[in-house]
């Protein structure tokens, strides 16, 4: 049986779209061991104000695009766009999470299935995203863009709008959200593990992450945490 992980985080959240390569390591690390179960947390619903709102006196988008490759350099091995925040600015993260949710529920129900073995359908559309919006400085918010993202990774687009118009994609993506407050789930990245009683939250470096998997992964069942 897997050791299960649940992974908050928002798409265009920098800290988030930098914990990548945390995951592909785990992943690598620990294959099948573990189980990753991806939520979304709405930190940026509202990109445009939450921007205007917490940096009017910084700079404006001026100085978002500064700190954002400030902390690049911080993290060489993702690529941000020059004019990241200066143009094509997403309006909402949340459309991005509602498409990724029914991407997530066609492959609950076998509905799609991935080529790769690595990764899922959504773990692939969620890099996509990312990289649509860091590396390219696309507005991934649009249901075209999200759409055309589908079509690269061959799933069909008829079931996703489906999804999308029926009300399942939200409320599969509403749990989440009730997720974050019944769980205090602070931000994003944050690593949920032992059923909510250890939470990762932040950049917590690699190894620490590794500690509490081997950790859990070593603990004799029904032996006390300490053992």
């Amino acid at each position: 049986m897997s050791l299960s992980i649940t992974y908050y985080s928002d798409v265009l959240c920098i800290w988030s779209y930098s914990a990548k390569i945390k995951i592909d390591e785990m992943k690598k690390q620990f294959g099948d061991q573990i189980a990753l179960d991806y939520r979304y947390t709405p930190l940026f619903v509202d990109m445009h104000t939450m921007l205007e709102k917490n940096w009017a006196e910084k700079g404006g988008l001026q100085g978002y695009n500064k700190m954002m490759h400030k902390l690049n350099s911080m993290f060489p091995y993702v690529e941000i766009h020059p004019e990241i925040g200066l143009k094509n600015l997403p309006r909402s993260s949340a459309s991005c999470h509602q498409f990724l949710k029914a991407i997530g529920l066609l492959e609950q129900r076998g509905g799609i299935q991935s080529d790769d073995s690595h990764h899922s359908l959504l773990e692939q559309a969620d890099w996509q995203i990312r990289l649509g919006y860091f590396r390219d400085a696309e507005d991934i918010s649009q249901t075209t863009k999200l759409m055309s993202i589908a079509e690269q990774l061959n799933i069909p687009v008829k079931p996703i709008e489906t999804l999308l118009a029926n009300g399942e994609a939200m409320a599969a993506l509403a749990s989440c959200t009730t997720d974050d407050k019944q769980k205090f789930i602070e931000g994003c990245p944050t690593f949920e593990l032992n059923e909510g009683r250890q939470k990762l939250y932040g950049n917590v470096g690699y190894h620490i992450i590794e500690a509490n998997i081997k950790a859990l992964l070593e603990t004799p069942e029904n032996k006390p945490a300490w053992f």
